[in-house]
Parts: structure tokens; C-alpha cells; sequence
């Protein structure tokens, strides 16, 4: 069961993150690592203790990013023996942020994640006259919702985070099924350079013959079938010149002698 979960989470995580194209946001592969405690439901009759988390992701999308995430707490169970008895826990998750507000800025967030845990359960279930039991080992599904906020800080990020994990294991002396909370911080760091956006460069238009004149005579090239003329010469349509009739005199009347 284990395996096909934690195989399950891989094959998740890759095919959201690879499905995500043309990104105008920071879309770098990233690892944390961070800790913080864990307060641990009091069925498991166990010491709040600190956890420890490593992790690999991604943005997906502007306000969406992907974890891969390993944690592990090993806490001291809270009995009065000579030799002392823990509840070990490990985990593999895939784990969602859906981000609030614009990026590089501090900014808040809520996670649902889902993944496979493995238990070391040191509980004493026999009589301490007959020495200790082995510890009770298995893999159950595990569930995780939290809060968070998120922001710039050096070369990466710092993640604060309060949730809580719910733990399906059915098998304990009390019947199981855990709920455990956890508040912890994270650090953020990007692998590689952050890809620059593509500037887009408008080239200006190109002009025609239509937007050409020159012979400066009014009529652009495409129209003129006369190339040439001179500037200020009368021009028709078609920019050839154009042939402008002189006036002509007014005949003069020849006097006619005057016969009686």
C-alpha cells in the first residue's frame, strides 16, 4: 500500500507540474527545508515533538504550487518505563497551496494535501513482567489541511504554516484514526535563474507606394504614372501634367467704308 501511494503522489505531482505552459510568473523548481512541533492527538499517548521536513515543488500557476514533501517526528511515548518507548512517524505527500495576492509579496495561502504514513509504534501492549513488545508497524493514508503566509526573504521565501494531518491508521489499542496538528516554518529556495518575460517589440508599420510621393506633386506613387514632374506643375490623377489652353484674343472688327 505504501508504495502505490507514495508512486501515486510522484505521478500526480509530475503530471500538474509539466502541464503548465507559457508562464508569466516565477515557475522555478524549489526545495524546503524546515521544522517546527508537532501536537499530536492525546489517543496516542505521546510528547508534543518537534518534526523536521524536506521538500521539492513547484508553481503550476500563478497562485498554485505543488510540494512533494517528506516529514518525520519520532515521539516519545508518554509512559513511565525504564526504557524508553517511541511512536515514530514518516511521511511522503503531495500537498496544494493555493496562494491569496500578487507575488513576491507577503502573501497568505491555504493547503490540502494528501499522502502515505508510516508508523514505528513503540505501545506497550503486553505486561511490562513479559519485557517489551516489538512495535507495531504499518503504512496508512494520510490527510493534510492548513494556513499559511508566505513572502520574500533573501535569494527565497519564508513559509509559516498551522495545520492539521489526519492520520487513517485503524489499528491502535484505542481504534485509531489520529488527528494531530502542527505549526512549523519553512524556507523556500528557488533552483536556477528566474526566466526574464519576453519583451514584445512592435515593429512600426512599413509604408507603401501609397504613402509615397516623390515628386512632391500630390499624387502618391501607386497613382502616378508620371514620375518626375515638378513640384507645383498642374498634375491630374494620374500625376501627369496637365495642359492648361491659353485664353484667345477677341477678333477686332475691320471698319467698312460707308457707301451713300
Amino acid at each position: 500500500m505504501k508504495r502505490n501511494l507514495i508512486a501515486c503522489a510522484l505521478v500526480a505531482g509530475m503530471a500538474m507540474a509539466n502541464s503548465a505552459t507559457a508562464q508569466n510568473y516565477d515557475d522555478r523548481w524549489y526545495i524546503t527545508a524546515g521544522g517546527g512541533i508537532g501536537v499530536f492527538d492525546g489517543d496516542r499517548n505521546v510528547d508534543n515533538e518537534l518534526y523536521g521536513t524536506l521538500g521539492f515543488g513547484k508553481f503550476i500557476a500563478p497562485n498554485l504550487a505543488l510540494d512533494l514533501e517528506l516529514w518525520h517526528s519520532n515521539p516519545k511515548l508518554d509512559y513511565d518505563f525504564s526504557d524508553d518507548r517511541n511512536w515514530e512517524q514518516m511521511s511522503l505527500s503531495l500537498v496544494g497551496r493555493y496562494y491569496f495576492g500578487e507575488a513576491d509579496t507577503w502573501r497568505p495561502y491555504l493547503a490540502l494535501g494528501i499522502g502515505a504514513q508510516e508508523r514505528h509504534d513503540g505501545t506497550q501492549t503486553q505486561p511490562l513482567a513479559l519485557g517489551f513488545n516489538p512495535s507495531r508497524t504499518g503504512t496508512s493514508l494520510l490527510g493534510i489541511a492548513g494556513v499559511g503566509m508566505q513572502g520574500r526573504l533573501g535569494h527565497g521565501s519564508l513559509r509559516a504554516e498551522l495545520g492539521a494531518r489526519y492520520d487513517t491508521d485503524d489499528e491502535g489499542l484505542d481504534g485509531g484514526k489520529y488527528l494531530d496538528g502542527y505549526a512549523g516554518l519553512s524556507y523556500v529556495i528557488p533552483l536556477g535563474s528566474r526566466a526574464e518575460p519576453v519583451a514584445v517589440v512592435v515593429a512600426p508599420p512599413q509604408k507603401t507606394c501609397a504613402d509615397l510621393d516623390d515628386d512632391g506633386d500630390g499624387v502618391n506613387n501607386c497613382n502616378d504614372t508620371c514620375a518626375g514632374t515638378m513640384s507645383g506643375q498642374a498634375v491630374g490623377a494620374d500625376g501627369c501634367p496637365v495642359v492648361v489652353p491659353q485664353p484667345q484674343p477677341e477678333p477686332v472688327m475691320e471698319p467698312k467704308p460707308f457707301r451713300n
